[in-house]
This record gives C-alpha cells, sequence and structure tokens, in this order.
C-alpha cells in the first residue's frame, strides 16, 4: 500500500491493565524483574479443569480511571479494561483526564470529535456460561440429544438480560470507548486472533497516513478466562497442565514446554499526524516508519 500524501504519524500516550498492573510503569518494573501473574483461576470455580490456572487481572476498579463508570456499568470485563488502558493513554497523550469529571478535552478543547477514530482488536465478551448451559439443559428432550427450541426460547427469555447478550458482541469495546471519549470518526474492530492488536495499530497508522482522521485510539483488549473459553483450549490440548507449578507453567521456547497458559487485559495507544501532535503541543513518545 502506497499512502496518498507524506503525512508522519506519531505515538503520543500509551496505556495498560495487564495481569501484572494497572499502568505501564508498573508493568514494565515486573516485566524486567521476570516476575509471574500465574495463579489459580478465581473468576470461576476450576478446582477441576486439566488447567485451574491464567493470569488474572487482579483488584481492578473502573471507577479510578473514568468518572462516569456508571455509564459502562453493564460492560464486560475486557471492555472496562480497554476504557481503562484508553483513559490512561489520553491522559498522557495530554488530551485530557477522563477519571475527573468534565475533564475529557481539557487538554484540547479544539479536539473535534468526528476526527478522532478508533481501531481495536477487541474479542467477543463473556458468555453467560450459568444460565447458558442450565438453559441448554433445561431444554433438553427425553431423548437426551434433542432440543424443545419452544422451551429454550422460554427459558432463555425469562434468564438471560438483554444488555448481558448485546454486550457480547466484540463491537461494543468501539461503543464505550466511543461514548467515553466522543469518538465520531472512523470506528473498526478485527478479530485476528494473536495479531489482532498489531493490526489494529497498523491499520489506523495507514488511516492517520491517509488523513481519514487526525487522532486514532488503537490498541486491544480480550479476556477468554471463563468456563467455556478455558474449556475451548483444554480440549484442543493446547494449555499448561502444570497444575503444581503455576507460576513456571508459561515457558514457550524452554525444552520441556508443554502449553500456553491463559492471559487477559487491555492496551491502548493514541496515535496521531505529527503536525496534529506538533499544533496542540504534544510530546510525541515515538514515530511509527512503517506497517505491512
Amino acid at each position: 500500500m502506497v499512502a496518498s500524501d507524506s503525512k508522519r504519524v506519531v505515538v503520543t500516550g500509551s496505556g495498560w491493565v495487564t495481569p501484572l498492573g494497572r499502568d505501564v510503569d508498573s508493568v514494565w518494573t515486573k516485566l524486567l524483574a521476570g516476575t509471574s501473574a500465574v495463579g489459580p483461576i478465581t473468576h470461576y470455580e476450576a478446582d477441576t479443569f486439566a488447567t485451574n490456572f491464567a493470569a488474572e487481572v487482579e483488584a481492578f476498579d473502573l471507577a479510578h480511571f473514568v468518572a462516569d463508570h456508571q455509564n459502562h456499568a453493564d460492560a464486560h470485563p475486557h471492555v472496562k479494561y480497554a476504557l481503562a488502558a484508553a483513559s490512561q493513554a489520553w491522559k498522557q497523550s495530554g488530551l485530557g483526564d477522563v477519571s475527573q469529571p468534565g475533564e475529557r478535552n481539557a487538554g484540547y478543547p479544539a479536539l473535534d470529535g468526528s476526527r478522532l477514530g478508533m481501531y481495536m482488536g477487541s474479542g467477543e465478551g463473556t458468555l453467560d456460561f450459568d444460565h447458558f448451559t442450565e438453559i441448554n439443559i433445561g431444554a433438553l428432550q427425553a431423548d437426551g440429544r434433542t432440543l424443545d427450541y419452544a422451551k429454550w426460547g422460554q427459558m432463555a427469555r425469562e434468564r438471560l438480560t438483554r444488555a448481558g447478550e448485546v454486550e457480547q458482541e466484540p463491537s461494543m469495546a468501539l461503543a464505550h470507548l466511543a461514548d467515553c471519549f466522543g469518538a465520531t470518526g472512523p470506528a473498526f474492530n478485527c478479530m485476528t486472533a494473536c495479531a489482532a492488536s498489531t493490526q489494529s495499530v497498523g491499520e489506523a497508522y495507514w488511516m492517520l497516513r491517509r488523513g481519514d482522521a487526525d487522532v486514532m485510539l488503537a490498541g486491544g483488549s480480550h479476556t477468554m478466562i471463563h468456563p467455556l473459553g478455558m474449556t475451548g483450549f483444554i480440549r484442543l490440548t493446547a494449555m499448561s497442565t502444570r497444575r503444581d507449578d503455576p507460576a513456571h507453567a508459561s515457558r514457550p521456547f524452554d525444552a520441556t514446554r508443554e502449553g500456553f497458559v491463559m492471559g487477559e487485559g487491555a492496551g491502548i495507544l493514541v496515535i496521531e499526524s505529527l503536525d496534529h501532535a506538533l499544533a496542540r503541543g504534544a510530546t510525541p513518545l515515538c514515530e511509527v516508519v512503517g506497517y505491512g
């Protein structure tokens, strides 16, 4: 792909919410120290699972990052991680502080929402596993193989919530970010597995080069630390079963490796055209020189 102009693109803010910590500095310090965040699963009862450990985000409260957190009460965990990571990036970029009421664009009130875009690599939300399983079992017919669909629908209406089902859609990270930051520009989400977050930043870079936006929120968020997500990878025999030593289970380059360890979290960047960043007095962290 050849850009239509010579716009330069820079990163002006970054934010992380990970099992190692809830900000870039603390996570980086623990990474350098070789700290492990892997331990027993607490999000659900996992004692009987072949893999009963993961790297979980602990002691997380969206209220510490977003003043109007009540607007996102129904958001699933990975979306809340994305909001928190984006709030850190937003503040570092000098655009404002969404953890304080009315401070969203305090750093640059001239920001045009239609020129603020988003490109995320976020996965689907967390299934309401207990109720979903209860419905499937309850609607099972006497032959033990087929479902009574009328009964299934009735039970689903009684046990599932509209908000819970809608929030499972992969687009919901975009919806909540748009509401929080006033973004009305281009909005895209990709689901390309391990490449999604990198792709989102790269595609956002090209959108800025083309002039489709002035500022982009780009990154990814996901969690699969729930019964269905963990079961799927266990059935694939893709996960480590080192239950006796979870802290050392993740060793992808070791001769004794035997599977990966599930994690969760979010990482978001504020990237923008260099001209836009300099015009508002921002300090670039680095320049993006290409993607392909």
